[in-house]
């Protein structure tokens, strides 16, 4: 994950923070995704690069939250309720 500098987390913090309390289901949140890449292009330009880098941001973002968050939450319901083997 390219991890970004805390003065640059400040730019978008308080957008995302309002648009998180709008969107009410998955396919909101997808839309939300979605359109964020699509108007990242529109802005910087479509090409083949930016392309490919918003497809990898979105991929990179899904290991990410499996990683930190995911696995984390599966470790905590074996501890809970037992392993499946």
């Amino acid at each position: 994950m390219p991890y970004i500098k805390q003065d640059r987390r400040e730019v978008f913090k308080n957008e995302l923070e309002r648009l998180v309390k709008q969107i009410e289901n998955k396919g909101e949140l997808t839309y939300c995704i979605y359109k964020l890449g699509v108007d990242y292009l529109k802005y910087h330009k479509m090409c083949y690069q930016n392309i490919s880098d918003v497809c990898a941001s979105m991929k990179d973002s899904e290991h990410e939250i499996r990683r930190r968050i995911l696995d984390n939450y599966e470790d905590k319901k074996i501890k809970e309720n037992g392993d499946i083997r």
